[in-house]
């Protein structure tokens, strides 16, 4: 069963069997289905062809073609399953109907049931929708789908292709995606995801390459044998293995083709110019409409009775310009709509898209808001095209598409001329958008130019700001939070509605809290907090009751946090957003902070998965909480689960930032298991370390301890000074905490390399011991503002104390072996405690080798217990 019309070719293709029998392998037919296959190549290549072959080998299989079209500007989130969507409807709308009853998601994308959509689907519940009607239909029966076009193709396209690409395809499903390779430039948006998809050991890539010279002249002698040898002979050489140019040359009878630019366009519409004015016009028409024709829009734009437009489109057919699909038409090849929108004039052209936006504006019926927004934008008519984007943002956040409501929406801020008022809204939709597609830096550049352009009217500058700070607040950047929001509320007068004042009042707490101002923080948030119960806020009373556990737990009432934070979570009844993983990521943190690993290990995986089910898995509760993910992996010992974590964050096209950040807590487990080059690991890193100062800790603690393993103990040291002040510069402290598991590993080090050492470099090593004590003292001593040491914390001050003591006993001074290992004994304790196990590994080592030299006999029953 075909839902769409498979791509046409009069014959099988030439020259393609090894490349079509490692698609076919790919798709894993011959063991039950269910493979990937990626096809690459120039345009013109054969790939449309190779898959029509595809296609034509899928006997008995539900056949779904699927297209992504390449207008500028015209994109809705999930085009091409959208397309497929409606096809399957046309032939079979009960299924469709069982399917979205099964799935609501699944409306969005059907026109016929687009108003049972909710208002705004998130990405990750689209995803999973057509994932799991993927699924059903795959138990119904083989199926076969493909997306072609790929390079095309819309962001959260791209992204449900990596999910079925990583994944794997449901059972019983296949998938063929086409994408043109010399369209795919080192920035253009398909890149990144190639370098993940390239990654896959599940996803089959073939790429196409030209064609031998034997398999042109077969092409060049199917469409015409009366040419000559040395015609077939220019037009193989002019070719240069082109399938596609082949076919157009010797249609030509292998006219001239030279070498200026523009040519292969003039060779492309010879095929146009034999067709009579009346079907070119209809053909340019179409071009301008865009590669996918419907008939509708094109009976309506072309303005011709309906037998000149059925002859014309026949024509047009009969000489392969047009094909015919289920509603309406497509080029043959894009390179063909290309060539006919070059060759209009630019008075025609222009003509052309306003018939189509009058066309459109008279009947929303015929296209989409993106449609209108493109051709009234092209032909000049600024209003419509403003008011069609705005729909067509609303239309993509409606879809669960963020980062295309977000194209739509910036289009619209640069149509504010024609009506001013509407400035606010469209910039707080677009940072809105630009938050949910995980670019909250873009959402504070249109925030601050919004401010910056002078907004005079109280209220609305306040709600600017605060949107600044929410968007700061998910953001390294070093923003006083603090100021902007105080800045803000003061900017509130009686008249100020409620939602804007609570708003305010939580994005200050935040701030206080980020400030360590606590006690301030929960006056703020219980105001907030009382306003919201009044006014039945729910989102707001959510966020507020995360703010309020976490400054609970941070006042060492961490047990009825943890309470308040799970009553959040279990009455959560929308879809996760921002508020809930961020309730999510506090009590995974809790838990951390308790030194509960396990729980916060499953909390942490949790949060990630709810963000990207929601479509914010790029956001940054989402990617912190992939980071600790593996992080307390690591210190579980669970050292293969925290790099299969890691592994699977690569394929999520991360922002570079939060891949670092991941990265970075992997370092943990290369370093410790001897597989961490230090220099590479900084040169990678440093680039992200002001983005996410953890990086920088991760990192730089990784590569310390493996230049003090090797003895590379000078270089050790400098690099401890500078994480040291590179710390307490960005979080603008005196002292930072993590300077004492930064001294206990170089003490460690230190003690090995006194031990070895001689001469100047051990009396300077020595010095440097007695620096790293006094500094790992200083943190939590007299004058210290910081809350009590964690049990973590406790840890890492008893290996810093035992690690200064090591070094002593290794220079030969007077130490007692009692005081040294039981200060050992101490740190043992304390790992076992908090369940590190690989920390309590290295103390009992540390404490076996001094019970030895010590001649005690529970020196092997130290060791033993530190290999198990």
């Amino acid at each position: 069963m075909i839902e769409a019309v498979a791509p046409r070719t009069a014959q099988e293709i030439v020259g393609r069997d090894d490349e079509l029998a490692r698609v076919l392998g790919g798709l894993g037919w011959d063991t039950g289905g269910g493979g990937a296959v990626l096809v690459g190549g120039d345009a013109g290549i054969g790939k449309t062809a190779l898959v029509g072959q595809v296609v034509r080998a899928a006997a008995g299989q539900r056949v779904l073609l699927a297209h992504c079209v390449g207008e500028a500007g015209s994109s809705l989130p999930y085009l091409p399953f959208v397309e497929v969507a409606a096809a399957v409807d046309a032939s079979d709308p009960g299924l469709v109907d069982a399917l979205v009853a099964a799935r609501p998601s699944l409306a969005s994308l059907v026109p016929r049931l687009a108003g049972r959509a909710g208002p705004d689907a998130q990405r990750g519940e689209v995803v999973e929708a057509i994932h799991g009607a993927l699924a059903d239909l795959g138990r119904r029966g083989p199926v076969l789908l493909v997306v072609e076009d790929v390079h095309w193709a819309d962001e959260s396209s791209r992204e449900l292709l990596t999910v079925l690409f990583t994944r794997g395809a449901p059972e019983g499903v296949s998938v063929v995606a086409t994408y043109r390779s010399d369209d795919v430039h080192r920035r253009h948006p398909l890149a990144a995801s190639l370098a993940v998809w390239s990654r896959l050991p599940a996803l089959t890539r073939v790429e196409l390459g030209p064609l031998a010279a034997s398999d042109v002249r077969e092409i060049v002698h199917r469409v015409d044998r009366s040419l000559g040898p040395d015609v077939v002979d220019e037009v193989v050489r002019r070719a240069e293995g082109n399938a596609f140019l082949a076919e157009e040359l010797a249609a030509g009878g292998g006219g001239p083709l030279g070498a200026e630019e523009g040519d292969v366009g003039r060779l492309l519409l010879g095929r146009v110019e034999q067709l009579d004015p009346e079907a070119q016009d209809v053909v340019r028409v179409a071009a301008v409409i865009g590669r996918r024709v419907p008939h509708a829009l094109l009976e309506r734009v072309a303005g011709t009775d309906p037998v000149t437009l059925r002859r014309a489109l026949r024509a047009a057919v009969d000489h392969h310009v047009l094909e015919p699909r289920s509603d309406g038409y497509e080029f043959r090849h894009a390179l063909l709509a290309e060539a006919v929108i070059d060759d209009l004039l630019p008075t025609e052209r222009l003509e052309l898209h306003r018939a189509c936006a009058d066309a459109l504006r008279e009947d929303p019926t015929l296209g989409t808001p993106a449609d209108l927004a493109r051709h009234a934008l092209t032909s000049g008519d600024r209003v419509a095209a403003l008011e069609a984007s705005l729909r067509a943002g609303d239309e993509s956040r409606r879809m669960g598409g963020p980062a295309e409501a977000l194209a739509h929406y910036e289009t619209a801020l640069t149509l504010l001329d024609v009506d001013p008022s509407v400035g606010l809204s469209v910039t707080l939709c677009a940072a809105a958008a630009a938050n949910a597609a995980g670019r909250s830096a873009r959402a504070m550049a249109l925030l601050r130019r919004r401010l910056d352009d002078g907004v005079d009217e109280p209220h609305e500058r306040a709600e600017l700001l605060g949107a600044l700070a929410f968007a700061a607040g998910l953001t390294e950047e070093r923003v006083d939070l603090v100021a902007m929001t105080g800045q803000a509320l003061d900017l509130l007068d009686e008249s100020a509605p409620v939602p804007l004042r609570v708003s305010l009042l939580a994005r200050r707490a935040d701030a206080l809290v980020g400030a360590g101002r606590g006690s301030e923080a929960v006056a703020v948030a219980d105001e907030a907090m009382a306003l919201a119960v009044e006014h039945d806020l729910t989102v707001d009373r959510a966020d507020l009751e995360s703010i309020l556990a976490w400054l609970g737990g941070l006042a060492g009432d961490a047990d009825a946090s943890i309470r308040r934070l799970e009553r959040v979570v279990a009455g959560w009844t929308t879809t996760p957003d921002f508020a809930l993983l961020r309730a999510m990521h506090f009590l995974a943190a809790i838990h951390y902070r308790q030194s509960d690993l396990p729980q916060a290990l499953a909390g942490f995986e949790r949060t990630a998965g709810e963000a990207r089910r929601a479509g914010l898995g790029s956001s940054v509760y989402a990617v912190d909480s992939l980071a600790m993910a593996v992080t307390v992996a690591y210190e579980l010992g669970e050292w293969d689960h925290a790099l299969a974590v890691a592994a699977s964050a690569r394929t999520r096209e991360l922002p570079g930032p939060g891949m670092a950040g991941v990265e970075a807590a992997a370092a943990y487990v290369r370093a410790a298991r001897g597989d961490l080059d230090p220099d590479a690991t900084l040169a990678a890193s440093r680039p992200h370390w002001r983005e996410d100062t953890r990086i920088a800790v991760q990192t730089g603690a990784a590569a310390l301890d493996v230049l003090g393993r090797r003895g590379e103990v000078d270089r050790m040291i400098a690099l401890h000074d500078e994480l040291v002040a590179f710390l307490r510069d960005a979080w603008e402290v005196r002292r930072a905490m993590v300077e004492v598991r930064l001294a206990a590993l170089a003490l460690d080090h230190l003690g090995t390399a006194v031990r070895s050492g001689a001469g100047a470099d051990r009396a300077r090593w020595l010095g440097a011991a007695e620096r790293l004590r006094d500094a790992a003292g200083q943190v939590w001593g007299p004058g210290s503002r910081l809350p009590a040491p964690t049990l973590e914390a406790r840890m890492w001050l008893a290996r810093a104390a035992a690690g200064y003591l090591r070094v002593r006993w290794c220079a030969g001074d007077e130490v007692a072996v009692d005081s040294l290992a039981d200060a050992w004994r101490e740190v043992v304790r304390l790992a076992g405690e908090r369940g590190d196990r690989y920390e309590s590994a290295r103390a009992g080592a540390r404490l076996g080798e001094v019970l030895a030299a010590a001649g005690d006999p529970g020196a092997e029953e130290a060791l033993s217990a530190a290999r198990r």
